[in-house]
Protein backbone atom coordinates (compact mmCIF):
# COMPACT_ATOMS: atom_id res chain seq x y z
CA UNK A 1 0.00 0.00 0.00
CA UNK A 2 1.71 3.53 -0.97
CA UNK A 3 0.77 6.62 0.17
CA UNK A 4 -0.07 7.96 -2.93
CA UNK A 5 0.11 6.69 -6.67
CA UNK A 6 1.03 9.49 -9.06
CA UNK A 7 -0.44 9.25 -12.52
CA UNK A 8 1.59 10.66 -15.22
CA UNK A 9 5.48 11.80 -15.09
CA UNK A 10 5.36 14.89 -16.91
CA UNK A 11 6.62 18.49 -15.29
CA UNK A 12 3.43 18.18 -12.90
CA UNK A 13 3.59 14.60 -11.93
CA UNK A 14 7.44 14.90 -11.17
CA UNK A 15 7.49 17.99 -9.24
CA UNK A 16 4.76 16.71 -7.03
CA UNK A 17 6.99 13.32 -6.66
CA UNK A 18 10.01 15.38 -5.78
CA UNK A 19 7.79 17.09 -3.03
CA UNK A 20 5.90 13.94 -1.58
CA UNK A 21 9.32 12.04 -1.22
CA UNK A 22 10.99 14.94 0.57
CA UNK A 23 7.94 14.41 3.24
CA UNK A 24 8.86 10.64 3.35
CA UNK A 25 6.19 9.20 1.76
CA UNK A 26 5.81 5.96 0.04
CA UNK A 27 4.63 6.69 -3.70
CA UNK A 28 4.71 5.29 -6.89
CA UNK A 29 4.46 7.09 -10.40
CA UNK A 30 3.20 5.02 -13.39
CA UNK A 31 2.98 6.20 -16.33
CA UNK A 32 3.16 5.75 -20.12
CA UNK A 33 6.33 7.29 -20.90
CA UNK A 34 9.01 9.71 -18.62
CA UNK A 35 8.36 13.32 -19.32
CA UNK A 36 4.97 13.58 -21.27
CA UNK A 37 4.41 15.95 -23.67
CA UNK A 38 7.39 18.50 -22.74
CA UNK A 39 9.77 16.07 -24.19
CA UNK A 40 8.26 17.11 -27.91
CA UNK A 41 9.69 20.56 -26.89
CA UNK A 42 12.23 21.34 -29.22
CA UNK A 43 13.14 24.59 -27.38
CA UNK A 44 12.44 25.91 -24.08
CA UNK A 45 13.18 29.89 -23.67
CA UNK A 46 10.33 31.03 -20.61
CA UNK A 47 11.05 28.56 -17.60
CA UNK A 48 12.97 30.76 -14.54
CA UNK A 49 16.71 29.91 -14.47
CA UNK A 50 17.06 28.65 -17.77
CA UNK A 51 17.46 30.84 -21.12
CA UNK A 52 17.24 27.98 -23.25
CA UNK A 53 17.05 24.26 -23.27
CA UNK A 54 15.12 21.87 -25.10
CA UNK A 55 12.46 19.51 -23.17
CA UNK A 56 14.27 16.34 -23.77
CA UNK A 57 17.26 18.47 -21.89
CA UNK A 58 14.97 19.52 -19.02
CA UNK A 59 13.53 16.21 -18.17
CA UNK A 60 16.41 14.49 -18.23
CA UNK A 61 17.89 17.04 -15.33
CA UNK A 62 14.83 16.46 -13.31
CA UNK A 63 14.92 12.45 -14.15
CA UNK A 64 18.24 13.09 -12.73
CA UNK A 65 17.10 14.45 -9.25
CA UNK A 66 14.53 11.92 -9.37
CA UNK A 67 16.88 8.67 -9.49
CA UNK A 68 18.75 10.42 -6.67
CA UNK A 69 15.79 11.10 -4.56
CA UNK A 70 15.09 6.91 -4.69
CA UNK A 71 11.50 7.69 -6.70
CA UNK A 72 10.19 4.72 -7.70
CA UNK A 73 8.68 5.04 -11.19
CA UNK A 74 6.83 2.47 -13.58
CA UNK A 75 7.20 3.29 -17.12
CA UNK A 76 4.65 2.08 -19.91
CA UNK A 77 1.65 1.57 -17.35
CA UNK A 78 -1.36 2.81 -19.08
CA UNK A 79 -3.79 3.37 -16.21
CA UNK A 80 -7.44 2.02 -17.22
CA UNK A 81 -9.31 2.55 -13.92
CA UNK A 82 -9.36 4.39 -10.73
CA UNK A 83 -11.60 2.40 -7.67
CA UNK A 84 -12.65 3.51 -4.93
CA UNK A 85 -11.97 1.30 -1.55
CA UNK A 86 -12.49 1.04 1.83
CA UNK A 87 -8.69 2.18 2.99
CA UNK A 88 -8.18 3.99 -0.36
CA UNK A 89 -7.84 3.36 -4.34
CA UNK A 90 -7.10 0.82 -6.79
CA UNK A 91 -5.53 1.56 -9.83
CA UNK A 92 -5.15 -0.64 -12.05
CA UNK A 93 -3.14 -1.10 -15.58
CA UNK A 94 -4.15 -3.71 -17.37
CA UNK A 95 -2.74 -7.29 -15.64
CA UNK A 96 -1.07 -5.01 -12.83
CA UNK A 97 -3.14 -3.51 -9.78
CA UNK A 98 -1.82 -1.19 -7.26
CA UNK A 99 -3.39 0.36 -4.12
CA UNK A 100 -2.56 3.65 -2.45
CA UNK A 101 -4.22 5.69 0.66
CA UNK A 102 -4.34 8.81 -2.15
CA UNK A 103 -3.73 9.58 -5.97
CA UNK A 104 -2.29 12.73 -8.11
CA UNK A 105 -3.71 12.59 -11.52
CA UNK A 106 -1.26 14.66 -13.72
CA UNK A 107 -1.86 12.31 -16.99
CA UNK A 108 -1.37 15.22 -19.05
CA UNK A 109 -3.00 15.15 -22.82
CA UNK A 110 -2.23 13.68 -26.02
CA UNK A 111 -1.60 15.07 -29.42
CA UNK A 112 -5.47 15.44 -31.60
CA UNK A 113 -5.54 13.23 -34.56
CA UNK A 114 -5.97 14.84 -38.04
CA UNK A 115 -8.48 12.36 -38.43
CA UNK A 116 -7.61 11.92 -42.46
CA UNK A 117 -7.39 8.77 -44.58
CA UNK A 118 -3.97 7.35 -44.67
CA UNK A 119 -3.09 8.50 -40.98
CA UNK A 120 -3.57 5.14 -39.23
CA UNK A 121 -1.96 3.39 -42.02
CA UNK A 122 1.05 5.94 -42.22
CA UNK A 123 1.86 6.61 -38.33
CA UNK A 124 4.82 5.97 -37.69
CA UNK A 125 5.83 5.47 -41.41
CA UNK A 126 6.49 9.35 -42.32
CA UNK A 127 3.60 10.65 -39.98
CA UNK A 128 4.65 11.89 -36.65
CA UNK A 129 3.80 13.91 -33.27
CA UNK A 130 7.21 14.27 -31.89
CA UNK A 131 9.50 17.17 -34.19
CA UNK A 132 12.06 16.61 -31.50
CA UNK A 133 12.10 12.79 -31.68
CA UNK A 134 11.83 12.27 -35.21
CA UNK A 135 12.75 15.48 -36.59
CA UNK A 136 16.74 14.68 -37.52
CA UNK A 137 15.43 11.64 -39.54
CA UNK A 138 14.28 14.29 -42.09
CA UNK A 139 17.63 15.47 -43.09
CA UNK A 140 17.84 17.45 -46.65
CA UNK A 141 14.07 16.17 -47.17
CA UNK A 142 10.46 17.69 -47.82
CA UNK A 143 8.16 17.59 -44.49
CA UNK A 144 4.75 19.46 -43.64
CA UNK A 145 3.37 20.70 -40.77
CA UNK A 146 0.17 20.95 -40.40
CA UNK A 147 -1.37 23.58 -37.54
CA UNK A 148 -1.10 27.25 -37.15
CA UNK A 149 -0.46 28.07 -33.67
CA UNK A 150 2.38 27.97 -31.26
CA UNK A 151 3.41 24.11 -31.34
CA UNK A 152 2.96 24.28 -35.33
CA UNK A 153 5.49 27.36 -35.57
CA UNK A 154 7.92 25.60 -32.64
CA UNK A 155 8.04 22.63 -35.36
CA UNK A 156 8.49 24.43 -38.23
CA UNK A 157 11.27 26.50 -37.02
CA UNK A 158 12.56 22.87 -35.29
CA UNK A 159 12.34 21.26 -38.93
CA UNK A 160 14.14 23.89 -40.95
CA UNK A 161 17.35 22.97 -39.30
CA UNK A 162 17.87 19.54 -41.13
CA UNK A 163 14.94 19.89 -43.71
CA UNK A 164 15.38 20.86 -47.59
CA UNK A 165 11.83 22.45 -47.34
CA UNK A 166 9.29 22.66 -44.80
CA UNK A 167 5.52 23.04 -45.83
CA UNK A 168 3.32 24.85 -42.81
CA UNK A 169 -0.51 23.98 -43.43
CA UNK A 170 -2.45 26.12 -42.41
CA UNK A 171 -6.22 26.03 -41.47
CA UNK A 172 -6.51 29.68 -40.94
CA UNK A 173 -5.64 32.89 -42.88
CA UNK A 174 -2.59 33.95 -39.92
CA UNK A 175 -0.55 32.18 -38.13
CA UNK A 176 -2.07 32.67 -34.18
CA UNK A 177 1.88 32.27 -31.41
CA UNK A 178 4.29 34.67 -30.74
CA UNK A 179 5.30 37.53 -32.76
CA UNK A 180 9.18 36.96 -32.83
CA UNK A 181 8.90 33.28 -33.66
CA UNK A 182 5.98 33.88 -36.81
CA UNK A 183 8.66 36.80 -38.02
CA UNK A 184 10.91 33.92 -38.11
CA UNK A 185 8.85 32.17 -40.05
CA UNK A 186 7.88 34.53 -42.49
CA UNK A 187 11.91 35.38 -42.90
CA UNK A 188 12.61 31.87 -43.45
CA UNK A 189 14.16 31.19 -46.42
CA UNK A 190 13.08 27.06 -45.87
CA UNK A 191 9.42 27.76 -44.37
CA UNK A 192 6.92 27.84 -46.72
CA UNK A 193 3.03 29.14 -44.96
CA UNK A 194 0.09 27.37 -47.12
CA UNK A 195 -2.55 29.60 -45.65
CA UNK A 196 -6.35 28.54 -46.00
CA UNK A 197 -5.60 25.03 -46.29
CA UNK A 198 -8.07 22.13 -44.84
CA UNK A 199 -5.88 18.86 -44.61
CA UNK A 200 -8.26 16.21 -46.39
CA UNK A 201 -5.41 13.07 -47.02
CA UNK A 202 -2.01 11.47 -46.29
CA UNK A 203 -0.56 9.73 -49.48
CA UNK A 204 2.01 6.92 -49.94
CA UNK A 205 1.62 3.11 -49.63
CA UNK A 206 4.11 1.93 -47.53
CA UNK A 207 5.92 5.55 -46.61
CA UNK A 208 4.39 9.32 -46.91
CA UNK A 209 4.76 10.40 -50.45
CA UNK A 210 2.74 13.53 -50.01
CA UNK A 211 -0.38 15.26 -48.49
CA UNK A 212 -4.11 16.40 -50.38
CA UNK A 213 -5.66 19.70 -49.33
CA UNK A 214 -8.34 21.44 -50.24
CA UNK A 215 -7.57 25.28 -51.09
CA UNK A 216 -10.67 27.42 -49.19
CA UNK A 217 -10.15 30.25 -51.25
CA UNK A 218 -11.04 28.15 -54.31
CA UNK A 219 -12.60 25.40 -52.94
CA UNK A 220 -9.55 23.12 -55.39
CA UNK A 221 -8.43 20.22 -54.02
CA UNK A 222 -4.05 20.45 -54.04
CA UNK A 223 -1.11 18.19 -53.57
CA UNK A 224 2.16 18.50 -52.46
CA UNK A 225 4.93 16.16 -52.34
CA UNK A 226 6.61 15.12 -48.94
CA UNK A 227 8.77 12.73 -47.27
CA UNK A 228 6.86 13.27 -43.77
CA UNK A 229 3.88 14.96 -42.20
CA UNK A 230 3.67 16.32 -38.92
CA UNK A 231 0.35 16.97 -36.86
CA UNK A 232 0.69 20.25 -34.67
CA UNK A 233 -3.09 20.64 -34.44
CA UNK A 234 -3.17 20.70 -30.46
CA UNK A 235 -3.56 18.16 -27.28
CA UNK A 236 -6.83 16.87 -26.05
CA UNK A 237 -6.98 15.50 -22.24
CA UNK A 238 -5.98 12.41 -21.26
CA UNK A 239 -9.05 11.53 -19.09
CA UNK A 240 -11.11 8.85 -20.76
CA UNK A 241 -10.24 6.44 -18.18
CA UNK A 242 -11.76 8.57 -14.96
CA UNK A 243 -15.25 8.57 -16.85
CA UNK A 244 -17.97 7.90 -13.76
CA UNK A 245 -15.01 8.73 -10.99
CA UNK A 246 -14.23 12.42 -10.93
CA UNK A 247 -16.08 15.59 -12.18
CA UNK A 248 -15.02 16.92 -16.38
CA UNK A 249 -15.55 19.83 -17.58
CA UNK A 250 -17.22 19.86 -21.27
CA UNK A 251 -14.12 20.30 -22.84
CA UNK A 252 -12.83 16.52 -20.37
CA UNK A 253 -10.69 18.35 -17.96
CA UNK A 254 -10.41 17.50 -14.12
CA UNK A 255 -12.59 20.39 -12.33
CA UNK A 256 -10.34 21.23 -9.33
CA UNK A 257 -10.59 23.53 -6.60
CA UNK A 258 -8.03 25.79 -5.07
CA UNK A 259 -6.12 22.93 -3.65
CA UNK A 260 -6.00 20.94 -6.72
CA UNK A 261 -8.45 18.83 -5.02
CA UNK A 262 -11.31 16.67 -7.38
CA UNK A 263 -14.89 16.02 -6.35
CA UNK A 264 -13.30 13.31 -5.01
CA UNK A 265 -11.89 13.03 -1.67
CA UNK A 266 -8.58 11.80 -1.74
CA UNK A 267 -8.30 12.22 -5.42
CA UNK A 268 -6.57 15.35 -6.14
CA UNK A 269 -5.00 16.74 -10.03
CA UNK A 270 -2.41 18.76 -11.51
CA UNK A 271 -1.13 19.96 -14.86
CA UNK A 272 -2.50 20.34 -18.47
CA UNK A 273 -5.60 17.35 -18.02
CA UNK A 274 -6.88 19.85 -15.40
CA UNK A 275 -9.62 23.00 -16.33
CA UNK A 276 -6.27 25.30 -15.04
CA UNK A 277 -6.27 27.76 -17.72
CA UNK A 278 -2.65 27.92 -19.18
CA UNK A 279 -0.84 25.15 -19.90
CA UNK A 280 3.18 26.19 -19.48
CA UNK A 281 6.07 24.22 -18.09
CA UNK A 282 6.20 26.47 -14.85
CA UNK A 283 2.61 26.38 -14.51
CA UNK A 284 2.80 22.56 -14.49
CA UNK A 285 5.36 22.38 -12.01
CA UNK A 286 3.70 25.04 -9.82
CA UNK A 287 0.35 23.09 -9.82
CA UNK A 288 1.82 19.82 -9.11
CA UNK A 289 3.76 21.04 -6.08
CA UNK A 290 0.50 22.57 -4.70
CA UNK A 291 -1.13 19.30 -5.46
CA UNK A 292 1.36 17.55 -3.44
CA UNK A 293 1.14 20.02 -0.18
CA UNK A 294 -2.66 19.34 -0.35
CA UNK A 295 -2.11 15.88 -0.69
CA UNK A 296 0.02 15.66 2.30
CA UNK A 297 -2.43 17.78 4.46
CA UNK A 298 -4.78 15.41 3.84
CA UNK A 299 -3.30 12.40 4.69
CA UNK A 300 -1.57 13.99 7.52
CA UNK A 301 -5.38 14.56 8.51
CA UNK A 302 -6.47 11.29 8.21
CA UNK A 303 -3.53 9.56 10.63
Amino acid sequence: MYDTIIIGAGPAGLSAAIYLIRKEMKILILTQKIGGQIMDGPLIENYPGLEQISGPDWVGKVQKQTKALGIEIKSNQEVKKISQKENGFEVATGADKFEARSVIICSGKSPRKLGVPGEEKLLGKGISTCVTCDGPLFRDKEVAVVGGGNSAISAALELEKYAQKVYLINLGQELVGEEVRIDKVKNSPKIEVIAQAKTTAIIGENLVEGLKYQDLNSGQEKEIKCDGVFAEIGWLPSTGYLEGLVELTAAREIKIDVNNQTSVEGVFAAGDATEVRYKQLAIACGEGAKAALACWDYLANKK
